[in-house]
């Protein structure tokens, strides 16, 4: 059985994690710890598999827990927090955090993050490294979920990278609407809106004409498909449309 330990004061933040928990990975026992010191005890004894932190125990500073634990676990590590402190946030880095997630935030993007994490440490602990994605100017990092084309870095939703990420993976090749939904509720994210709705959104980040597609092709009843940014004859094989042809856009 697989465990995370939450350790903070907040009972409400405690609760979402416990539910964003338990909804994403129902085979997974959350543990909670209000102080810092019972929190590096229950890691110690229960050796989890994740933990969460939010900084508002009342007897050590978020640097000296993360620091402590680090002396003992390599277990991947997640900071909560309602304040917007540039200097907490790397300092927390420096001490040996994984990520910092600046609360509030939507469930979908803490479940996602920390499905990331897991996933990029359980990569790293296999000795296999995520390795970009790229086709032509086009380049997919899973490490550090940065998507940039040309000179420019897109700024994607949770949902929009993944299925990025998902259509780039197997470019070429349609990847049915059943399969992206599959893949987005394995990442939290089912419930941020309908795949069409993320592929309008991305067709707008990526300034990709809907009637004739360069990156997202769409193949009605089936699914999309990533087209690497070729025009591909206008999403037609011969470069025309059939007379008397009417498309759908996504």
């Amino acid at each position: 059985m697989q465990k995370a330990v939450f350790i903070g004061a907040d009972p409400q933040v405690a609760e979402i994690v416990r539910l964003g928990i338990c909804l994403r990975w129902p085979d997974v026992t959350p543990l909670i710890a209000t102080t810092g010191t019972g929190g590096l005890e229950l890691v110690k004894e229960e050796k989890p598999d994740l933990v969460l932190l939010k900084p508002d125990f009342p007897d050590k500073s978020l640097t000296e827990v993360v620091r402590e634990l680090r002396e003992f676990s390599d277990v991947p590590l997640v900071v909560l927090n309602h304040q917007s402190n540039d200097l907490e946030h790397v300092t927390a880095l420096e001490a040996g955090a994984d990520e910092y997630i600046q609360l509030p935030c939507e469930l979908s993007e803490l479940t996602f993050k920390v499905w990331s994490l897991m996933r990029r440490t359980g990569s790293r602990k296999s000795g296999k490294a995520a390795e970009p994605l790229t086709k032509g100017e086009l380049k997919v990092d899973p490490s550090t979920h940065e998507v940039t084309l040309g000179d420019r870095k897109l700024s994607l939703t949770p949902a929009e990278f993944q299925l990025t990420y998902l259509l780039v993976k197997n470019s070429g090749a349609v990847v049915p609407r059943a399969e992206i939904e599959k893949e987005l509720s394995k990442a939290g994210l089912a419930a941020t809106g309908s795949v069409k709705q993320h592929i309008m959104r991305l067709r707008q980040k990526f300034q990709d004409d809907a009637k004739y597609p360069m990156w997202f092709a769409n193949v009605p009843g089936v699914g999309y498909r990533f087209i690497g940014g070729q025009a591909s004859g206008r999403g037609w094989s011969n470069g025309f449309a059939p007379m008397n042809s009417k498309r759908k856009a996504a």
